[in-house]
């Protein structure tokens, strides 16, 4: 994504099947032509901003991670990088965990100097009235030469706490989300009828948003009263 003219540009668009990209109005949007990822597949999403761009890349549908006929794992890794004066907001769908699924994922996003993003991750645990599979998550946020964010999390039934990690309990939806380019401020905490959201300031403009609940409603809903910064672009773009 280039800034042009005064209109942000995708000046490189090209993807491979099961993954297809579309620009739809200001948004930049993933679309499956196929069951994926399936264990075995690897999976690989590159996001480049230019100077002084935005791009907000988000997908069409929730990320269904299947389980194999033979059990192998899958790994989807995502790269971005954002140049000086540039904003990037990365939201995809959820990451649904099917049973016996075994899947990676990887999210990397090295910032410049003066440069901003709202990177947010969904899990969802299992399908309806089932466990999930094993779900290992990394997400890593840099700016300059310096770590801002190294996050790691494991879901599933052999991790401790039986169908989830130790920190969702029994939690059927989380979220993790860095917001880097608006104030931090003081740390904020909400536990409430079966939901738990944190925002966990790590540099003066640089926080992480960590909810969890019982279904996507219920978190988005608490994710918006703690954290608006998630939701309101003209604090950072």
């Amino acid at each position: 994504m280039e800034r042009r003219g005064g209109v942000d540009e995708i000046v490189d668009r090209s993807g491979q099947a099961p993954i297809s990209v579309r620009r739809c109005g200001d948004r930049v949007l993933l679309a499956a032509s196929a069951a994926a990822p399936v264990g075995g597949d690897e999976l690989e999403l590159i996001v480049d901003v230019g100077p002084d761009a935005r791009a907000d890349v988000g997908s069409v549908a929730a990320n269904m991670v299947w389980p194999a006929p033979i059990e192998c794992w899958s790994s989807s890794t995502t790269r971005c990088s954002v140049a000086a004066g540039g904003h990037l907001r990365l939201w995809l769908e959820p990451t649904v965990s099917v049973a016996g699924s075994l899947h990676r994922a990887t999210t990397t996003v090295h910032l410049a100097v003066g440069a901003t993003c709202v990177v947010v991750e969904e899990v969802a645990l299992g399908r309806h009235s089932e466990p999930s599979g094993r779900l290992d998550l990394r997400l890593r946020v840099e700016r300059a030469t310096r770590v801002l964010v190294d996050h790691g999390e494991m879901f599933g039934p052999d991790v401790p706490g039986a169908l989830s990690s130790v920190s969702v309990g029994a939690a059927r939806h989380a979220l993790s989300a860095v917001v880097v380019g608006a104030p931090a401020g003081e740390s904020r905490t909400c536990v409430e009828r079966g939901r738990a959201g944190a925002w966990l300031p790590v540099a003066a403009d640089a926080a992480v948003v960590l909810a969890v609940g019982a279904d996507r409603p219920a978190v988005r809903a608490l994710v918006a009263a703690l954290a608006p910064e998630l939701s309101i672009d003209d604090l950072l773009w």
